[in-house]
């Protein structure tokens, strides 16, 4: 990581903040469409960075990101689902503590774009809301910072996640992404794409 970059907070560094900071501070930890509406900005193709105005489904997913463990979400191509989930990825590793978030897809380069558009949001939020980024962990396959907390971008492979502790997964390409599941009666592993998965799940 360049110390150069004037939009990147070193770990541990010591930055004066007001009372009013601190309360939004703890308004975003507590509420991701808080954080979305007010301060993550995304690049428009046409218009360059702009706010993040979100859609009512997006706050929708928001929500269930928040408040549930496992979400399938089967949409449309440019509906404004990767941006939300960068935008809930990274409030997710910026408020929390000691946690690994894994992003993964078919392809590593479609892993990596999701990685640079968390960098994206994170060098548009003000200094004073920003997590500290630890040394050398700032770059195309990893960012880190310095509550313990860290995304990884990796491709799909049966040795995805092998030997790290996973608090979030996050997994692209539905028909191209796999996931090993077991059966909790049998014992049986299958190795399926997510979009059989999602099939599974609501054909019951």
């Amino acid at each position: 990581m360049s110390r150069k970059n004037k939009f990147i907070k070193p770990a541990n560094a010591e930055v004066e903040i007001t009372q009013e900071q601190v309360l939004e501070m703890k308004r975003c930890m507590s509420d991701p469409i808080y954080f979305c509406k007010n301060y993550v900005k995304i690049v428009h193709p046409v218009h360059g960075v702009i706010n993040f105005n979100l859609y009512d489904y997006q706050e929708e997913m928001l929500n269930l990101y928040k408040d549930n463990d496992r979400v399938i979400v089967m949409s449309a191509r440019q509906t404004g689902k990767s941006e939300t989930a960068v935008a809930f990825l990274c409030w997710f590793a910026m408020f929390n503590f000691n946690k690994t978030v894994l992003i993964v897809s078919n392809h590593n380069t479609n892993s990596m774009e999701m990685i640079s558009r968390i960098r994206g949001v994170y060098e548009n939020l003000p200094y004073w809301l920003k997590p500290g980024v630890n040394a050398d962990s700032f770059n195309k396959h990893e960012l880190a910072f310095d509550n313990g907390c860290r995304i990884v971008s990796q491709a799909t492979t049966e040795n995805s996640g092998r030997g790290m502790s996973v608090s979030l997964l996050y997994c692209l390409e539905g028909e191209t992404s796999f996931v090993t599941i077991r059966n909790k009666k049998t014992k049986v592993e299958e190795y399926i794409s997510l979009k059989e998965l999602y099939e599974r799940l609501y054909s019951e």
